[in-house]
């Protein structure tokens, strides 16, 4: 948990490195396919570029103190969640469509106004309640959720365009403390067909290693926690970025286990179960 004005500065330092990274793309580049189910380079880009209209009022209106939903729009969590996402894939095939050929530029100017946003926010702040659609977050998990889609859709994006991509180290921390509190249960839950309640520790490895269970099944709902002395009923092992692209569907275990990815140990059964 880093401080909220250390985090700010690493949103910015991060849109920064990207927009970088965007400018070497060659123009064919744009319209290859990423690893995001329906988006092109292009709409990926799009996307994160409409973050700002999409988050930024709500974040000053909680920083402000107030963390109700903005007129018209349902309250905080309600509606078909499943629904919602299919609906913005299509918002950012649309907005990309109405940027013409000025996508990257557009990314750019958003990034800065973005910047601005967060700007507003002090070590005070962080637990200040927000809106959002999916559910009333806090400030910091505002800059969480936003750290955490610029790097899991710059992989979507480099992960089609060069061989191995690796995700930003600095970013991994802050994408792990906003799981228990947003995704997991809300986004991502591998025991909805278990009929029984598991418990999934995660050991992972790498530059930003930990230990973590998932506690899913049984009809309930699935949380996350630091692992304990709590057994556990199966080990998954694997490096921090595996996890990561698992909890957000970009792998699927059985071809992770497939190709080495990821070592299961424990009872191994659970995994025809495994977010199915």
């Amino acid at each position: 948990m880093g401080s909220v004005l250390a985090k700010a500065q690493l949103v910015k330092d991060e849109s920064a490195r990207i927009g970088v990274y965007l400018k070497t793309l060659k123009p064919e580049a744009w319209a290859t396919e990423s690893a995001c189910d329906a988006w092109e380079v292009q709409d990926v880009v799009a996307h994160l570029t409409g973050a700002v209209d999409r988050f930024g009022p709500n974040i000053i209106r909680g920083i402000g103190g107030d963390g109700s939903a903005p007129e018209g729009m349902p309250p905080a969590g309600e509606g078909d969640m499943a629904a919602r996402l299919r609906a913005n894939a299509q918002v950012a095939i649309d907005f990309r469509t109405s940027l013409g050929g000025e996508v990257l530029a557009a990314y750019n100017d958003s990034r800065v106004r973005f910047d601005d946003v967060f700007a507003q926010a002090t070590d005070a702040d962080r637990d200040k309640l927000c809106y959002h659609a999916a559910g009333t977050i806090s400030v910091e998990t505002y800059l969480n959720l936003r750290l955490t889609e610029l790097i899991v859709h710059e992989w979507d994006i480099r992960s089609r365009l060069e061989a191995a991509p690796v995700m930003s180290a600095e970013s991994l921390p802050s994408i792990i403390e906003m799981f228990p509190v947003f995704v997991v249960g809300r986004l991502f839950d591998p025991g909805v067909s278990m009929p029984k309640t598991a418990r999934l520790r995660f050991e992972l490895t790498g530059t930003v290693p930990g230990s973590y269970d998932i506690v899913a099944g049984g009809g309930e709902k699935a949380y996350m926690e630091s692992a304990s002395d709590k057994r556990p009923d199966t080990i998954f092992g694997c490096d921090t970025q595996t996890f990561v692209l698992l909890v957000y569907g970009r792998y699927n275990l059985d071809q992770a286990m497939a190709d080495g990815l990821i070592a299961v140990s424990g009872d191994t059964s659970l995994t025809t179960h495994f977010g199915s």
